[in-house]
């Protein structure tokens, strides 16, 4: 048991020394005052509720001194002359007008854009009238020149031509801005002989024919385009020797 006594004895004095030699440097290299000794005692001293509130009050109390500052200071400016409360009252007044003049401006832009694209979805859906129209009386014009007995005389007459001789047929049709005529001879033409002819136009001018096959291909299924102006091939076809 004594000796347990004699172990706590000496740690005991061991830890006074260290601290007091701690405290002997701390004082010795200009770390520790008695203010600062006092500040770490203050800080201990008080618990962090009582810190806050008193941190609290001094704010409150700065507020308050700074708002009394500044009705002080207010107090004591003399008052503003009459020219200028006025002019700055116009001046707030002009800048009123101004921004409510941008955006009346604003409105009227809107309301412009908004009026053009109107048009022009006006302009379009007339348009596609138009175009649906210009399809039904195609449709309706196929179906007559097809079932006229006039127009399956002249397809008669048209493949009893050679494929030569009724390909300068067509191109005189086309030249006289015929091409719907044309289209609906080929239409109904006998496969083998139409083939013929189409092999003759791609020998003078393959556009033509290319746009020949293409309107053959969409007959029936699309407004009808304008008829281009005539070929050249075609303006430029050679005539056929009169015969005797």
């Amino acid at each position: 048991m004594k000796s347990i006594w004699s172990i706590l004895a000496v740690v005991a004095v061991l830890n006074i020394v260290a601290i007091g030699s701690l405290l002997g440097w701390l004082h010795s290299s200009g770390r520790l005052s008695r203010e600062r000794a006092l500040a770490i005692k203050q800080v201990f001293t008080k618990t962090v509720e009582q810190e806050r509130a008193e941190q609290s009050i001094r704010e409150a109390d700065a507020m308050r001194a700074d708002d009394e500052r500044k009705l002080t200071e207010k107090a004591g400016m003399p008052p503003k002359p009459a020219g200028e409360v006025i002019a700055e009252q116009q001046f707030r007044d002009e800048q009123k007008t101004q921004t409510l003049q941008r955006q009346q401006q604003d409105l009227e832009n809107l309301r412009a854009s908004l009026l053009s694209k109107l048009a022009d979805l006006e302009s379009r859906e007339k348009k596609l009238a138009a175009e649906r129209v210009a399809f039904a009386e195609e449709r309706k014009r196929i179906a007559e020149n097809d079932g006229q007995a006039q127009f399956k005389l002249a397809l008669t007459t048209l493949e009893g031509q050679k494929p030569k001789d009724a390909k300068s047929v067509l191109a005189s049709l086309i030249a006289g801005r015929q091409m719907p005529q044309v289209v609906s001879y080929l239409a109904k033409m006998d496969e083998g002989k139409r083939a013929k002819v189409v092999a003759e136009f791609v020998k003078d001018d393959p556009a033509v024919a290319a746009d020949l096959l293409e309107r053959l291909r969409t007959r029936g299924m699309s407004p009808p385009s304008p008829t281009p102006d005539p070929p050249q091939a075609a303006a430029n076809e050679p005539k056929q020797p009169e015969r005797p």
